[in-house]
């Protein structure tokens, strides 16, 4: 046919033909010509119009300098974490959004191929912009058509997410568009991407909570580095950037969903994709396609809080003060130097400031804690026969609670704690341990009372002292009633050492009324960390330990006795790091509160305390080693119940109680001395602790230092009751000697009368001998008669027979 037209137009049968043959030729490329020439001229027109309007876009854009640029784009928060001091991870600061900066080298290449095969197949290729990706965008985008392709290249993806906003608009676009092209210029394609892998999110993980980035992706969703992930598993997280909360596999709260259909399809999508760009064999594709990516999800995780209830809250407020400090040293601002008002507004500030850098800064949070101890502390708090029962008060009911601290003596590091009692897994958000003070009873005695007269010269071990009714002296509120021994009985003269194994209260208060150093005494206290009011700086019920202290104070008084009479502040942040530099180490806080001749003194005497004293109970519990000292307590109407307890290493503080302290707990059946509650979790923290870290308990033994010397075990103090104990030493002999006395003359009294009983017994028995034998003598007598009268008798009958 083709041929014939040839033909006939190189041939022409007649000259009309070949006219018309030439008219319709010159029409023809005329209409041609004309066509091409508007269509560029539309072309032009439409490229003039579409410059004009995308520069009408971005008229008032300011064009960012590309160091401005890099910075803004490699700036994106970073979750901080919190580590055990045995170095475990135990899980992030809290935040809305979870994520762990990676370097690009360290991802799996699957991670890189796939990613790229699925969002930006010319990644490499590119300026940052694809134009006829972007042109069938825009136009999917004006016609409303529902396909649609994506136009975005990673690097305008990137820009999206850390310049602008998901606003979608033609103005958003042109300036996503604007500024890749310049981000291209700024950084190379390796740190584009890496930045990209940083930033992008990745729906949901094992808890419930958002991630962002590949490697919070990887451990949220695998339990796995993003360096170890697998074929099909990179190929599932590639694909979940596109919808994350569509096809991320949990729920909010970390429930895996019932279906992920949605989630496996797109990984199958990504799959396709690396096999067409020649990234993965035939063989790798179909392994993968049919892998059966649901086994590797993580089961639902909880939280940290979850799993470590108050050690989050105490790593928290910690590390806030911590890094608040820090800013304000940075900038040289001294609360000090500031008004009150002021100081608070400056403080709120900074405090502000510290927690969102800690929410978004990247921190690493190293605390005191032995996660092996912590953990084996808490397994006695869960325990609901360790406890009595609930008590209503104000129409609550409350239930008994506990706390627990373990201190290492030299340092002040906290080795674990119990914030609070478990009941049905669950606890009190109130820490016991660290945020409640109560008054502390009798553990008061020896830091305050027996240290300070020891250190006086006032008293030894060996000191005497009369229990007996005694009066307050000084005691600010004027009271008139006596000071009571639990039980309301007195023993009389007693040693130091018996008076504070037994915890007698007279011995105690005589002794630190007659000091009256109440100032300074309880300025002790103070130096160790310890609050006293000015009405208790004065009180000499402060003997008795009205004062109120927190667990975690308490431990390290004791820990300062263990210390030979040095205090070491208690901690629990071992150190903070940022961006690989250390902005805050704790270096321990030393302070002498006793001399060390002082220290063990008391320790000796607080040994008897285990051995015979009030906590002979916990002692018969312990499996654990250990030269142990410590002191129980007890407040009134038992609210609150002690023990503290030390080695030369360890200090373990316990306490027992209600959070309503009108409530005091009992000792009805079936649960017992309230006494023996504190003492047995005391014990049995001791013994777990013991069962799974051997190595906190040894037998090392408490020294006797060289200041030491064997008339501080005699009775060489200046107390002033020796002569009154002398003189009730000789009025106890003289009334001894006056029984004894009593006794003898009673004695003669009984022999005399026995004696006289015995003579009385033997004239009875003479004359009833007499008389017995009288009686036979007669009854012989009389039987003679009998005989002799009845032989006449027959005599007389045979004489009258003889006769007949």
């Amino acid at each position: 046919m083709l041929q014939k037209i040839r033909d006939l137009w190189n041939n022409p049968t007649s000259l009309k033909a070949r006219r018309y043959a030439n008219v319709f030729y010159d029409v023809s490329w005329n209409v041609l010509l004309l066509t091409i020439i508007s269509v560029v001229l539309i072309g032009f027109l439409g490229a003039g119009i579409g410059a004009g309007y995308f520069a009408s876009l971005v008229k008032d854009m300011p064009t960012p300098a590309y160091k401005t640029m890099t910075s803004q784009i490699n700036t994106y928060s970073s979750t901080s974490d919190i580590y055990f001091g045995s170095g475990e991870r135990i899980g992030n600061y809290t935040t809305d959004e979870v994520r762990t900066p990676i370097p690009v080298d360290k991802v799996s290449p699957f991670v890189i191929d796939a990613l790229l095969a699925t969002e930006d197949v010319e990644f490499y290729e590119h300026d940052g912009v694809v134009p006829k990706a972007t042109l069938r965008a825009i136009l999917q985008e004006a016609t409303g058509s529902e396909e649609r392709t994506g136009g975005s290249t990673l690097t305008q993806q990137l820009i999206k997410n850390q310049m602008l906003t998901n606003e979608v608009s033609f103005e958003r676009k042109a300036k996503e568009i604007l500024l890749a092209l310049r981000l291209e210029k700024a950084m190379d394609k390796d740190e584009i991407l890496n930045a990209y892998l940083n930033v992008v999110s990745f729906g949901r993980n094992s808890m419930g909570r958002n991630i962002s980035g590949i490697e919070a992706a990887s451990r949220g969703v695998f339990n796995t580095s993003a360096e170890n992930l697998t074929l099909p598993q990179a190929a599932f997280l590639a694909g979940i950037p596109k919808n994350p909360f569509l096809y991320t596999p949990y729920y909010q709260g970390g429930v895996i969903k019932e279906d992920v259909t949605a989630g496996i399809n797109r990984m199958k999508t990504v799959l396709n994709r690396m096999y067409v760009a020649g990234k993965i064999t035939q063989e790798e594709y179909d392994a993968a396609y049919n892998y059966d990516i649901t086994q590797d999800f993580m089961k639902t995780q909880s939280k940290p809080r979850d799993r470590y209830p108050y050690l989050v809250d105490v790593a928290e407020r910690e590390a806030l003060a911590i890094v608040t400090n820090h800013f304000l040293q940075e900038d040289g601002i001294n609360l000090n130097d500031l008004g009150p008002n002021e100081r608070n507004e400056v403080r709120s500030t900074y405090g502000k400031r510290a927690h969102n850098a800690l929410r978004q800064g990247g921190y690493k949070i190293h605390l005191t804690l032995d996660k092996q101890i912590h953990e084996s502390m808490q397994q006695p708090a869960k325990n609901a026969d360790n406890f009595g029962p609930n008590q209503n008060a104000d129409g609550t009911s409350y239930p008994e609670q506990t706390a627990a601290v373990m201190l290492e003596n030299k340092t002040g590091r906290v080795l674990g704690f119990v914030g609070g009692r478990y009941i049905n897994g669950k606890t009190e958000e109130y820490n016991h341990a660290t945020q409640m003070t109560r008054q502390i009873g009798s553990t008061a005695k020896p830091i305050l009372v027996y240290a300070n007269a020891i250190e006086a010269g006032m008293i030894t071990p060996a000191t005497t002292i009369i229990d007996e009714e005694y009066f307050y002296q000084y005691d600010y509120s004027e009271r008139k009633d006596p000071v009571n021994n639990e039980g309301k009985t007195y023993r009389g003269p007693v040693t130091v050492r018996d008076a504070l194994k037994l915890s007698l209260n007279v011995p105690a208060v005589k002794i630190y009324e007659e000091r009256n150093q109440m100032e300074a005494d309880t300025q002790k206290l103070i130096d160790m960390g310890i609050g006293v009011s000015d009405t208790n700086r004065k009180a000499s019920s402060m003997a008795l330990g009205v004062g109120e202290v927190s667990p975690v104070n308490l431990a390290s008084t004791y820990a300062m006795l263990a210390n030979y009479g040095e205090h070491v502040n208690p901690y629990f942040v071992d150190k903070v790091e940022f961006q690989g530099e250390i902005i805050f180490e704790a270096q321990p806080e030393k302070k002498r509160i006793y001399s060390d001749r002082t220290a063990y003194l008391v320790v000796d005497m607080l040994r008897d305390v285990y051995t015979s004293g009030t906590a002979t109970y916990a002692k018969s519990l312990l499996n654990a080693p250990g030269d142990w000292m410590g002191k129980t307590g007890t407040t009134q109407l038992k609210r609150d119940s002690y023990l503290v307890g030390s080695t030369p290493d360890v200090t373990l503080a316990v306490w027992s109680g209600y959070d309503n302290q009108k409530l005091g707990m009992t000792d009805a059946y079936p649960y017992g001395p309230y006494y023996q509650r504190t003492q047995r979790i005391w014990s049995q923290i001791v013994n777990r602790v013991y069962a799974d870290k051997p190595e906190t308990f040894t037998n090392a033994r408490f020294t006797q230092p060289s200041s030491v010397t064997s008339k501080d075990f005699q009775d060489s103090g200046t107390f002033s009751e020796k002569k009154k104990v002398e003189e009730k030493k000789k009025e106890e002999e003289a009334k001894q000697k006056a029984e004894e006395a009593k006794q003898e003359a009673e004695e003669a009294k009984r022999e005399a009368a026995e004696q006289k009983d015995a003579e009385a017994k033997k004239k009875a028995e003479a004359e009833a001998k007499k008389k017995a034998e009288d009686a036979k003598k007669a009854e012989e007598e009389a039987k003679k008669k009998a005989e002799a009268e009845k032989k006449a008798q027959e005599e007389a009958e045979a004489e009258a027979d003889a006769d007949e």
